[in-house]
Order: structure tokens, then sequence, then C-alpha cells
């Protein structure tokens, strides 16, 4: 069964969502939400990463996401912090985070030695790698092609998980994100090539975690689909995710996907 990781964007522009969960209260409802349908992790962001985003301050992306970590970690809910700077990785994980979920796989500038430490004090601390053609906030231009996309991804984990085993972090602790959309490139069928070459991934990185929730490339493949009518779309994919056992699935819509997989299991049980 597959961990559920419910997204919850605390930002003004996130490409669904932005706005809507500023205020701490709407997103602790939001996350209540989550929990209810039945997401396994709280995935948390302050700072959006969708190809139009503005960078915050660090202290405006903290003041946005320590409520919400602050609330849940003593009532027992497992907080993922989806956060690219090492200063705010430190924060969330001395305040309770117990996964990193790091768009630039841990290669945006500032000193990460904590990690090791704090990796010996929590074992149980995951470490998300995940892939982009620029290794920052998504955007376009990518020289990505359905072609190389495989080969490339394999070697950005390679060297990431490389560096950090070399930082004496364990490798159990990591876990990989190809990226989506415009992390790999405008062209959608990039995106495709991945999902349709998951179990190539799986070989060698069986920790995936992967996202494909609204995004871009479902979208432009279905004629300009706007965000709000991309949830069939969404659970396709999530299916085809379920298909391949992937063990972490990233999602707007919890409850959907906990419906479907639950359907999709009684499909596949035999007496």
């Amino acid at each position: 069964m597959a961990e559920i990781f419910g997204i919850l964007n605390i930002t003004t522009d996130s490409f669904s969502d932005g706005g809507k969960f500023l205020n701490p209260d709407d997103a602790i409802n939001q996350g209540n939400k989550l929990l209810q349908e039945g997401a396994d992790w709280l995935d948390v962001s302050g700072q959006s990463s969708n190809i139009n985003a503005s960078l915050v301050s660090e202290e405006e992306e903290w003041r946005r996401v320590e409520p919400i970590i602050r609330h849940f970690v003593p009532k027992g809910v497992r907080i993922s912090l989806d956060s690219f700077r090492p200063e705010i990785q430190k924060r969330g994980i001395e305040a309770g985070v117990r996964c990193i979920n790091d768009i630039t796989g841990f290669t945006y500038e500032g000193d990460r030695d904590f990690l090791s430490s704090y990796i010996k004090k929590h074992p149980e601390l995951k470490l998300i790698i995940m892939h982009s053609h620029n290794r920052n906030i998504a955007k376009s231009k990518s020289n990505l092609t359905p072609e190389k996309v495989i080969r490339k991804v394999q070697t950005f984990f390679r060297d990431r998980r490389s560096d950090l085993v070399a930082m004496d972090i364990p490798e159990s602790a990591l876990y990989f994100d190809p990226g989506m959309g415009f992390f790999l490139s405008e062209d959608p069928m990039v995106s495709f090539r991945v999902l349709q070459e998951l179990e190539i991934l799986k070989l060698e990185f069986p920790r995936l975690m992967v996202g494909v929730s609204r995004k871009s490339f479902l979208g432009n493949v279905l004629g300009e689909l706007p965000i709000p009518d991309r949830e069939f779309a969404t659970l396709a994919c999530e299916l085809h995710l379920l298909r391949y056992k992937i063990p972490f699935i990233r999602t707007h819509n919890v409850l959907k996907l906990r419906q479907a997989e639950k359907i999709w299991n009684l499909c596949q049980e035999k007496e």
C-alpha cells in the first residue's frame, strides 16, 4: 500500500491552490481534512515551486509553515517539509519534521552538515531527492527529451546519492522523486516517458516518490485542460503509480486516491 502525502501549500502562488491556506486556521483545517481523508503525511510548503513563483524570504517561508508544524507534530502527525533552503530544513527537523522534500535534490546553496548529525538522532528521518532539469523552481526551456530523460534522471540520482552518502547519511534514508511537469520539460511527453519507464527507475531506486497531481503535462495533452478539471487525468496517472507499487504518492485530493486504491486492490484480489 502506498503512503500518501497530502499536499498543503501555504503560499500565495502555488499553481493549484495558491492563496487558499495562508491563514494558519485555514491551513490547519485543510490539514485535518487531508488526514481524515486518509493522508499518511502532510507535505507542507511555504515556498511555491511552480514556473511563475516568486522567492519569498526565509523568514516569510518559516512564518508560513511554523504554526502548522507546531500544531500537528505534538498530535503525532507525520510532517514532510517541502523546502530546499537548509536553514528552513534545519528548523523543521528541530520542530519535529521527519521528512524533508527538496525540489533541488539538496543542491541549493548553504551548509547541510547538520543533516548527518540530525539523522543520527532521528534515524526515521527521510530525505527526498527530487530531480529538476534546472535544480530549482520549475522553469521552461528544458533540453530534456523523451529519449534522454531516464538516463538524465538516473545520473542525477546517482550523483546526489553519492554526495549524501559521503556526508555520512545512510542510503536507507534517501528517497527519489523524478520530478514531473515543468520540473522535467514543457514537453508533456517527457513526463509520460518517465511514467512509461518507472520500472527502470525502480530497479535502481526502489524508494520512489511520484507526484502527478493536477500537473501541466496532464492538461496539455487534453486540450489545455484547466487545473480544476484535471482530477480524472490525475487519478488515471495515480492508478498507474499504484500498479507499479510506487511507495510514496503526493497528491492534492487524498480522498479520491484512497477510494480508487481500495477498489483497485479489491480488483486485484484472488481467492
